[in-house]
C-alpha cells in the first residue's frame, strides 16, 4: 500500500472524526439551550405565581377572576397588566416551544394547564376577550391562546 492511499485514508478517517465531533457538541449545545429555558421558565412562573405571597393582592386577584367587569378602572388595570404578564411567560412559552428540535416534555402540559386556570375563571375570561379586541398581543399569541384553551375545554390539556 502506497503512503498517499495511507495518508489519504487517515484524513478521511479525520474528517469524519471531526464531523463525529462537531455533531455531538451541536447536540450537547441543544441540550443545554433546553435545559435553560425550562429552568428560565420555572423562574418566570415562580416569580408570576409568588405575586399571591401578598395576601391583600390575593384577595384582589380572588375578587378579579370571580367578576373583571365589577372592578375599578385601577383595579381593571392592575389585572390586565397581571393577565397580560401571565400570557407574555406562558404563552410565549408555549408558542417557541412548538420551535424546539424537541420539545421540553410535559412542561408544555403544564404550563397550558396553569395557563387554562388563569383564562377561564369568569374574570380571566372577560379580560381575554376583552384583550382578544384590543388586540394588545401579537397573532401568534392569540392562536396559542386559543388553541389551549379549546384543548382544556375538550379536556385534553
Amino acid at each position: 500500500m502506497s503512503i498517499s492511499v495511507i495518508a489519504d485514508t487517515v484524513a478521511a478517517a479525520a474528517i469524519v472524526l471531526s464531523l463525529c465531533f462537531v455533531a455531538w457538541e451541536l447536540h450537547q449545545t441543544r441540550v443545554q439551550s433546553e435545559l435553560s429555558n425550562w429552568r428560565e421558565i420555572l423562574a418566570s412562573l415562580t416569580a408570576f405565581k409568588s405575586i399571591t405571597n401578598d395576601l391583600a393582592y390575593a384577595e384582589f386577584l380572588t375578587r378579579a377572576h370571580a367578576d373583571y367587569h365589577a372592578l375599578s378602572d385601577a383595579e381593571k388595570l392592575s389585572f390586565s397588566k397581571y393577565c397580560e404578564q401571565g400570557v407574555h411567560i406562558i404563552g410565549n412559552f408555549l408558542k417557541h416551544n412548538e420551535s424546539l428540535p424537541r420539545k421540553l416534555d410535559g412542561l408544555d402540559k403544564a404550563v397550558g394547564v396553569h395557563f387554562a386556570e388563569l383564562l377561564t375563571t369568569p374574570g380571566g375570561a372577560a379580560w381575554w376577550e376583552e384583550a382578544q379586541q384590543r388586540g394588545i398581543f401579537m397573532p401568534g399569541t392569540y392562536v396559542v391562546t386559543n388553541k389551549v384553551l379549546a384543548e382544556h375545554a375538550r379536556g385534553v390539556g
